[in-house]
């Protein structure tokens, strides 16, 4: 919320999400995330088996993004692929017979619940947010090697 005292609060006037969304675009650039391998640690509850196919589905395609059908961010994550050319392997987690569980792996492996998560190139890079953030940037095209 922004201070009464500029009086924007009062007007209905809320820049606030603009400026938020400048903020995180002008983070330091994605790559600093960890790329996801085959040989992450791995819980002995039974996960292995999941954190596994996470780590193999990230390495055979270069963008992949977990969502779920129905949810606002993914349609504007893939949608943004889309909107760049790009191909992407989604995997709906509300409709996959192992989702939830696989959801859990996910945010055992990048500490993010939600949804989307987004793999580029082995790299996790984070929500729609960050993606977002990534592509107004020019980080994600580079990630992709749409640019130079």
């Amino acid at each position: 919320m922004l201070p009464r005292s500029t009086g924007l609060a009062r007007a209905g006037l809320a820049p606030a999400r603009t400026g938020l969304l400048l903020m995180v675009a002008k983070q330091p650039a994605v790559s600093a995330f960890p790329a996801l391998t085959a040989g992450v640690a791995t819980a002995s509850d039974g996960s292995d088996d999941l954190e596994q196919k996470i780590a193999a589905t990230v390495a055979a395609h270069p963008v992949v993004v977990y969502s779920k059908s129905r949810c606002g961010y993914s349609a504007r994550t893939k949608s943004l692929f889309d909107s760049l050319g790009v191909e992407y392997h989604a995997v709906e987690l509300d409709k996959a017979a192992d989702g939830a569980a696989m959801q859990t792996a996910l945010a055992r492996l990048t500490k993010q619940r939600t949804v989307p998560n987004v793999f580029v190139r082995g790299s996790h890079l984070g929500g729609n947010d960050a993606t977002q953030a990534a592509a107004l940037s020019g980080e994600l095209q580079k990630m992709l090697g749409l640019t130079s």
